[in-house]
């Protein structure tokens, strides 16, 4: 193997913030090494959360906080496809509760999509996160989307999206082509604004799984009533 080849290959260092001497802000961790999230916001302003190599997450070589990691993820998906959005406000976790949302739905919405198909459609399961604002519309509240759709040779057929409005950020919306279907505040974040303490591992997996349920009910409703032609004019094939 050549230098150059090993150059190339040797791991990149992970860039952490600011070191602080109060150590990690986990709960229960009692690591005295902690650093800075290296997360800002579009206002300049920086993520004040400092935390252990262990509980910051590394996102492409910079080290951030759980919750800001996720919204980087997004925004560095988003620019890898030609979308520059300005990284959100410090306490606005629209982008992160879509993704989570999303990667929890995105094996059953496809499964779906493939039974509610047929020889002549195809899957659009697009996993980028978009940020949309009404043009017409500026004092309109923008929002955070994930979309899945059933598409033939035409237009698309049937879009799902799950989407957090800038305005209602504690709020998951399940649409359906133009349609918003349901609206939840999903339970672990309902016990955090009512100031309750988090639920063990199971009882949370227990719950996670009932808000997928209940979103995916509203799904299957929406298709049993309508099909998943509607509506019956089918749109241009872009999500």
């Amino acid at each position: 193997m050549s230098r150059r080849s090993t150059e190339q290959e040797a791991p990149q260092p992970v860039h952490y913030g600011e070191a602080e001497g109060g150590g990690c802000d986990q709960p229960g961790c009692d690591n005295k090494e902690a650093y800075r999230c290296l997360y800002r916001d579009r206002r300049a302003v920086d993520c004040s959360w400092a935390a252990c190599a262990e509980h910051l997450r590394v996102v492409e070589g910079r080290g951030y906080c759980l919750r800001h990691a996720s919204i980087v993820e997004v925004l560095s998906l988003a620019a890898s496809q030609g979308t520059q959005v300005s990284p959100p406000d410090l306490d606005n976790r629209c982008a992160s509760l879509v993704m989570w949302t999303a990667r929890d739905l995105d094996e059953p919405v496809v499964e779906r999509l493939v039974r509610w198909g047929d020889a002549d459609t195809s899957i659009i399961n697009d996993p980028s996160i978009r940020y949309t604002r009404p043009d017409r519309l500026r004092q309109a509240s923008g929002h955070w989307e994930r979309v899945w759709a059933l598409a033939n040779r035409t237009g698309i057929l049937l879009r799902v999206g799950i989407k957090v409005q800038d305005d209602r950020p504690e709020v998951v919306v399940l649409t359906g082509g133009p349609t918003d279907l349901l609206s939840l505040v999903p339970p672990w974040i309902e016990r955090h604004l009512s100031g309750q303490a988090a639920r063990v591992s199971q009882a949370d997996l227990v719950e996670r799984l009932a808000f997928q349920q209940q979103l995916l009910s509203a799904l299957d409703t929406y298709v049993e009533k309508y099909g998943a032609s509607y509506p019956n004019v089918l749109v241009p094939l872009r999500v």
